[in-house]
């Protein structure tokens, strides 16, 4: 693995650190109501909270399409079903720096669906490099936790009074699996290179 494949998949773990800035701003917003409100609601308040959101959503945005870069450098596969739901995850997390709810281009008209697949297509398609079956296990519950998710939102099961509050609990496994994600993705692969370089030493 050479430094910028490295450093490509190392970077995101800046997806799941600069997602817990958006997932507490709310928290420290005066009179905002973070049981009630999402998470993109905090672009609506005050400048410095909705540039600090904002900018984090583009750092989150800029950080998954590297990982995807570096996903597809690493990739067994030819076509990368996991690098292209990330890309597209990344674009959807720029537009939502950029544009604010009010407007469709947030989230690039709900680009942000494709994280149903990224985690399951991403651990089945690395799943002779990782070799965790933990990692597979818990990538197949967050891809089912996204299913699911979606299901209560779109049938309207999840109550407006608790929907920021939801979306906040539901943003932790989303954005923490990223950071696990590189971190099996980095290891394993670093510790298959010094390997390769041991036995041809």
């Amino acid at each position: 693995m050479n430094f910028f494949t490295k450093a490509s998949v190392k970077q995101a773990h800046l997806i799941w650190i600069a997602s817990i800035i958006n997932i507490g701003l709310g928290f420290v917003i005066p009179g905002f109501d973070v049981f009630a409100k999402s998470i993109s609601h905090v672009a609506l308040e005050e400048p410095v909270f909705a540039y600090t959101h904002r900018i984090a959503d583009i750092m989150i945005g800029i950080s998954m399409c590297f990982f995807a870069i570096g996903i597809q450098l690493t990739s067994p596969s030819r076509i990368s079903f996991s690098m292209a739901s990330v890309l597209l995850l990344g674009l959807s997390m720029i537009s939502a720096g950029i544009w604010t709810l009010e407007t469709p281009l947030h989230l690039l008209y709900n680009l942000s669906i494709f994280m149903i697949i990224a985690p399951l297509s991403f651990s089945l398609e690395f799943k002779n490099i990782i070799k965790s079956p933990s990692f597979e296990l818990f990538s197949a519950a967050v891809s089912f936790l996204h299913v699911f998710m979606f299901w209560l939102i779109y049938a309207g099961f999840i109550p407006s009074e608790i929907n920021g509050l939801v979306q906040r609990m539901w943003a932790i496994p989303t954005m923490g699996w990223f950071g696990i994600a590189a971190y099996m993705l980095g290891s394993r692969q670093f510790s298959a290179n010094n390997s390769m370089h041991a036995t041809s030493a």
